[in-house]
């Protein structure tokens, strides 16, 4: 039987956007108000940008709630300014411009708490249209949450960037992204990190540094989708290439990797900062001829030179890391870099209790976007065996398996990283040199599995999976932490899926988040992937 839930604890809900969709659809299949399901079809569309859809939904709100209720009302004028807004995006103004006129009369009829999710919307479509003078936005009984906060503060912001005072607007920036921060609203947080970054790039790369890397650690933290990041992931771009980060390879490939379907057009310099680490040998582009004859007389012959050449001169004349070396150098450096990092991952290991190694491994793999080729049952049998020396041999046999066993090793001071936002100067520099991206994949993950039951076998029963499956039970695993905060409502598994959560000790309300993100027809997989686990 369907339950019924108070239409205050939807808004409260729906004020998280995108980020509220597996509490929308644990309440799809909950909830009886033909309505309300409407409401939901349309906000799924809008977050989708099927934007047809969305005004098909959201006239059957409208048409719907014939009877005159304070639910209905409030369900019909939330309904009407998406729809505005479906308007203007589709370029039909005058039909609108028509809703608008209607909703404005009608706000004050509307209760305080579902006025605080139009208004702000309503003023920046106001100033993005200017589709009325004199609009006054705010009721006195109008209360700004920490959301609005954040958009008034972001918009102040853009106006210190028009006089050019960058570090006023980068503290403003950071402010904002503190309060979406404690709301919590990801797409807002990710927002202000941009606008800090890529502003203060202009004056102060290391302070853009410092923003973009906290940027790609809540990337990795709370999306999946490429579309909805790649401009984020642009900005980071620019701040480690300003800032000669060697770990700009790392990100580059992320991208590149996120893109398989190729649904987002990326941009060449992407593609100059991927890593190769099987090369042994170079073509000689006059770019890199030019740097060879500068530091080395070399007598270049053929069109062809090998790594270790390459290598001799970058360890002769002590060459460093910059984003302006021919590629084949800051190949073989980033090659370098790797073993350099091997080395102090080795020192990591040896103060880590062997029981702590099979969950730094499993996240590790979990996180990765391409899963490294391993033999599965001896690479299964040296984890949960625990022999250092063993796994330290194993994973030193090339650069693709001490990539991964840094990866593994590493680990991201949220904290201390937060600290360094506004004093950069006071705070010493953070001790990570993998991507944030997939170190916040990895956090999610040893969340997850905190007080597992049944670990080992979960982890076998894992691998059973095939490469498909893999992809999307780790998004499954990642959402039941990304998605649990303290919401108005506690989700609640059933069946076999209750079953799941206990026997592993994953906790009902995250397995529930993480179920409830994926639609009805991609929960069929879910649920094929979970019986396997339960045998």
């Amino acid at each position: 039987m369907k339950k019924e839930i108070s239409l205050k604890s939807i808004i409260d809900i729906i004020n998280f956007g995108y980020y509220s969709h597996p509490l929308i659809n644990f309440l799809s299949l909950n909830i009886s108000d033909v309505s309300v399901q409407y409401y939901f079809l349309l906000l799924k569309s809008k977050w989708k940008k099927d934007l047809k859809s969305a005004i098909f939904y959201a006239n059957k709100v409208i048409a719907t709630t014939t009877t005159t209720t304070t639910t209905t009302t409030i369900l019909k004028e939330l309904a009407r300014f998406e729809l505005i807004s479906l308007y203007y995006k589709t370029g039909k103004y005058k039909i609108a411009k028509r809703e608008f006129a209607i909703l404005k009369k009608r706000l004050s009829n509307i209760p305080v708490y579902a006025r605080c999710l139009i208004l702000p919307g309503l003023n920046l479509l106001n100033k993005t249209y200017n589709i009325i003078d004199n609009f006054k936005v705010y009721s006195e009984n109008y209360v700004e949450n920490d959301l609005d906060k954040a958009v008034f503060l972001y918009s102040n912001a853009r106006i210190f960037i028009k006089r050019e005072e960058y570090y006023k607007a980068y503290e403003l920036f950071i402010e904002g992204y503190n309060l979406a921060k404690d709301f919590p609203h990801p797409t807002m947080m990710c927002n202000g990190l941009n606008g800090a970054a890529w502003w203060i790039r202009k004056v102060d790369k290391k302070k853009a540094l410092i923003a973009a890397d906290l940027l790609e650690y809540y990337i990795g933290y709370y999306f999946e989708d490429l579309s909805k990041i790649y401009n984020w992931f642009d900005t980071i771009f620019e701040a480690k290439y300003l800032n000669n980060d060697i770990t700009i390879f790392d990100m580059s490939n992320i991208v590149i990797k996120l893109n398989k379907n190729n649904k987002v057009k990326i941009k060449k310099k992407f593609f100059h900062f991927i890593h190769d680490f099987t090369a042994s040998t170079y073509n000689i582009t006059d770019e890199l001829k030019k740097y060879i004859l500068k530091y080395a007389d070399l007598k270049i012959k053929k069109g062809i030179i090998n790594s270790k050449s390459l290598l001799k001169i970058i360890n002769s004349r002590k060459v460093n890391y910059t984003s302006r070396k021919p590629y084949a150098i800051k190949n073989e450096l980033y090659k370098l870099h790797q073993k350099k990092l091997f080395n102090h991952s080795i020192e990591k290991l040896k103060n880590k209790k062997e029981t702590k190694i099979p969950l730094l491994f499993f996240s590790t793999y979990t996180a990765l976007i391409e899963k490294p080729f391993f033999t599965k049952s001896h690479i299964l049998k040296l984890i949960f065996e625990g022999n250092k020396d063993k796994i330290i041999k194993f994973f030193s046999a090339n650069y693709e398996k001490m990539y991964f066993f840094n990866v593994m090793m590493s680990d991201f001071n949220l904290k201390k990283v937060e600290r360094r936002l506004l004093n950069s100067e006071d705070v010493e520099d953070s001790e990570y040199n993998i991507s944030p991206f997939y170190l916040a994949r990895k956090k999610l993950i040893t969340e997850l599995f905190k007080k597992p039951k049944n670990f080992k076998e979960f982890v076998f029963n894992y691998f059973k999976l095939s490469d498909e499956e893999m992809k999307v039970f780790d998004m499954f695993l990642r959402n039941c932490v990304r998605y649990d905060i303290k919401w108005p409502i506690t989700p609640y598994p059933k069946g076999k899926v209750r079953d799941f959560a206990l026997k592993y000790g994953l906790g009902y309300k995250r397995v529930a988040l993480g179920y409830y993100s994926f639609e009805d027809d991609e929960r069929a997989l879910i649920d094929e992937i979970i019986e396997r686990f339960l045998k």
